[in-house]
């Protein structure tokens, strides 16, 4: 008899949600919130009365031994009565409430009822429901009386249907372990380093430990992880979060996962994919009243999982739209919903580590056991930053006062006495003046005069479902409501800024080490964590900056021959800011000759749209097919640019590009499609105010500021960049260091170990000539 421990509020969420699909804010303070109108309720008790009363149960039935808890808010007796009471707070206007809103709340009730009469021998009992609004504590009851009759057969009832569902679900899980019991490795060989960085994923999820893992291109991370990671699942509570930061990669996870169904895997697979992605409407909105999908989301949700599960096991984006517009649900919700049914879950970052979007369910509760397996993650630096980061603008308040104006006229007054406020402080600091102004502490006195209008744009919404302008005050609420909730996490490792952006005042909490925020969700939660990408050095410099300097690493050698990739460095030449308009011919004339050696596809990286017009401007085109990175580049455009690379012309073809942006990273220029690369500058990120606030920081807390702040990070897109020309075994290309930089300590210590046979174009000689030798030893000229 297998034994199932669940709650009673679990079991009732499953088979009784009912309703509508609702945009309250959930925020760490709206949680508490919640508890104080509880407490405050609670409080009001007599002497007689209790609160949080446990209820437990044991129930067998098919084949399994159910232990079912739950604790009651409140057990009161009021003349003469005894009465259970279930709370629920929320933002709703209580006219909008009746019984039958969220039936999963009275059956929660009904379920705490039965419990209780059956262990006291009570033959009836009264239940009373009592919605509660937060802030103003303003009450809404419903009370009903059951005898023990009614309450049984309800009991029986529920775990009847839940055990139906229980019955797919486990035979599910069987199936599952038994197929990871058999399952080989897809290939008969594995490529050179994969099987120590299996190895190396397999150990650290047994131990539940952190592990950053330097693994290059061409040993097939992928599965590498994947299969290593499926080894480890021992029950239905292991999941398995693939992490990436574009959608690309999500793809290549879903192929791998379909590769290793066709060898026998069987698991439920599910890519989560943004709210905006997602949405089947014209605008986001989930109000009920606005999108039909979230109207009455509850009452089909049960039916399109049972659906969906059944029939399908690798849930992509288009499979959920498909299934979520034939049972009319939200498409993103029915996405999460799947997810707790899922064994793997291939999402972006943030759904682990950003605080205003991560999976609750996953991450701050701890019925489920997270793996996580993170790709790309040389970007978690910038990622987490920004995940605890926030901005609000002055032309935002300005516009959402215009929006808001004519629903509630009291939201103007609110919004003046906050840009008042904004416009007093700016006169202070003199801050036009100066153009930015930053402190250590946080101004809470604008969080307050913030959370004033969002309370007020809540009641509008609320009560409101159909008005002009409703698209541009929910615009407006969410940049308010976003910087309230990095508000609650705000510490000494932030800054508060106040800065003039294109004429624009612009308010940021700025956040310049999340490690500690991303290492506490993964000490808590975390059942082992692997962060891996090609670049990954040096490597202290990410274990502090994602994990607080907790973690363990490992270097996997390239599985690529090292003479394939000729590199080389043209020291000659300084491209520093003050020296750019000088080294344009120099930077041109390696540009022809890299062109001239061999017809063929190039790129070269710049550090800025500026310096790669500059350069743009005084080279002849003519005798080759140009490409130019342009800002704001749509992806239909960009497609476009990357079409031109399947080819290889008459001529040689170059693009001129920006390094660190979209043509840099997550690519592929597989075989002719790239024959080489020249790197103009070193990368480093723009000497700003903010990039010195950051190298302050870093100065004050490891002792290396400017390392910290720019040169790494600078290092890390040049390394990038270069790693695009070699894909697979068979690609043969080169890649040009061209600054006088590169010939510093500094920079030669943090070369990858493949590069240890780097050439520096010597005085007096040529690119073209080291060039010409190279490719003729590749036959290639």
């Amino acid at each position: 008899m297998k034994k199932i421990k669940i709650t009673a509020k679990e079991i009732v969420q499953f088979i009784y949600s009912g309703g509508d699909l609702t945009s309250e804010f959930k925020s760490n303070k709206r949680a508490l919130q919640g508890i104080d109108a509880h407490a405050f309720l609670q409080n009001k008790y007599g002497e007689d009365d209790e609160k949080e009363v446990r209820v437990e149960t044991l129930y067998h039935y098919e084949g399994y031994e159910f232990y079912i808890t739950g604790r009651m808010d409140g057990l009161i007796k009021e003349k003469g009565k005894l009465i259970i009471e279930e709370i629920k707070s929320t933002l709703m206007d209580l006219p909008l409430i009746d019984i039958d809103s969220r039936p999963e709340h009275l059956s929660q009730a009904k379920m705490y009822a039965y419990l209780y009469c059956k262990t006291k021998g009570i033959k009836s009992i009264n239940v009373r429901l009592t919605y509660i609004t937060v802030g103003d504590y303003e009450v809404k009851s419903f009370n009903k009386r059951y005898n023990l009759t009614q309450l049984e057969k309800f009991f029986k009832k529920t775990i009847v249907e839940y055990t139906k569902w229980l019955v797919i679900y486990d035979n599910h899980q069987l199936t599952k372990l038994k197929s990871l019991e058999g399952l080989s490795f897809p290939f008969e060989d594995y490529r050179e380093g994969q099987y120590k960085f299996m190895g190396a994923v397999y150990k650290t999820l047994i131990n539940e430990d952190i592990l950053y893992s330097i693994a290059p291109t061409g040993i097939g991370k992928t599965i590498a992880a994947l299969f290593s990671s499926l080894k480890v699942i021992k029950n239905e509570k292991d999941k398995i979060f693939y992490l990436t930061a574009k959608n690309a990669g999500k793809k290549i996870v879903v192929d791998t996962v379909n590769l290793l169904k066709d060898n026998g895997l069987v698991c439920k697979t599910v890519v989560i994919n943004s709210k905006e992605n997602m949405c089947m409407m014209d605008k986001v909105d989930c109000d009920p009243e606005i999108c039909p999908y979230a109207k009455g989301f509850f009452n089909r949700l049960k039916e399109g999982l049972n659906d969906i599960f059944v029939h399908q096991d690798v849930y992509d984006m288009e499979l959920i739209k498909s299934y979520g517009e034939y049972h009319k649900i939200c498409p993103h919700e029915f996405s999460l919903a799947i997810s707790n049914y899922s064994d793997i879950v291939i999402c972006d970052y943030n759904y682990a580590f950003d605080p205003r979007v991560h999976l609750i369910r996953y991450f701050d509760e701890e019925y489920f056991n997270p793996m996580l397996l993170i790709d790309e993650a040389h970007n978690m630096i910038d990622r987490s930053r920004s995940m605890y980061s926030s901005f609000i603008k002055k032309s935002s308040l300005i516009a959402l006062r215009r929006s808001s104006s004519k629903v509630k006229p009291a939201i103007r007054s609110q919004i003046n006495k906050l840009v008042k406020y904004i416009d007093s402080f700016v006169d202070e600091y003199e801050i036009i003046k100066a153009q930015f102004y930053y402190q250590e502490e946080l101004d809470y006195d604008l969080v307050r005069l913030i959370e004033r209008i969002t309370t007020k744009i809540e009641q509008i919404l609320s009560e409101n479902k159909k008005f002009s302008n409703r698209d541009k005050i929910l615009d407006g609420y969410f940049e308010l409501i976003q910087f309230v909730r990095i508000s609650e996490y705000y510490s000494d490792s932030f800054r508060y800024i106040i800065e003039v952006i294109d004429d624009d005042i612009v308010i940021s909490q700025r956040c310049l080490d999340a490690s500690k925020y991303i290492y506490d969700t993964i000490d808590r939660r975390a059942k082992g964590t692997v962060f891996f990408s090609a670049t990954l050095e040096p490597v202290d410099y990410y274990v502090k900056l994602i994990t607080n300097g907790e973690g363990k690493s490992i270097q996997i050698q390239s599985p690529f021959k090292q003479d394939n990739l000729g590199l080389f460095i043209d020291d000659s030449t300084s491209t520093r800011y003050r020296d750019r308009e000088r080294s344009i011919d120099a930077i041109i004339d390696s540009i022809y000759g890299m062109l001239e050696t061999k017809i063929g596809n190039y790129i070269v990286f710049f550090p800025s749209y500026r310096y790669l017009n500059r350069v743009l401007e005084h080279f002849k085109s003519e005798d080759y097919e140009i490409l130019v990175q342009l800002r704001n580049m749509t992806t239909k455009g960009r497609k476009t640019v990357l079409d031109k690379f399947d080819t290889v012309g008459m001529v040689s073809k170059v693009g001129f590009f920006v390094i660190g942006g979209s043509f840099s990273e997550g690519i592929d220029y597989i075989g002719d499609k790239l024959s080489g690369v020249l790197v103009v500058g070193v990368a480093l990120p723009q000497f700003n105010k903010y990039n010195e606030l950051l190298k302050n920081y870093f100065e004050k807390e490891f002792g290396e500021g400017f390392d910290y702040a720019y040169t790494y990070p600078g290092m890390n897109k040049v390394i990038q960049a270069i790693g695009r020309v070699i894909r697979t075994n068979d690609d043969v290309g080169v890649g040009i260091l061209f600054d006088d930089r590169y010939a510093h300590y500094k920079y030669k210590t943090l070369y990858p170990k493949n590069w240890n046979h780097i050439k520096t174009i010597k005085r007096n000689t040529y690119l073209q000539n080291y060039l010409e030798d190279f490719w003729r030893k590749k036959n290639k000229i």
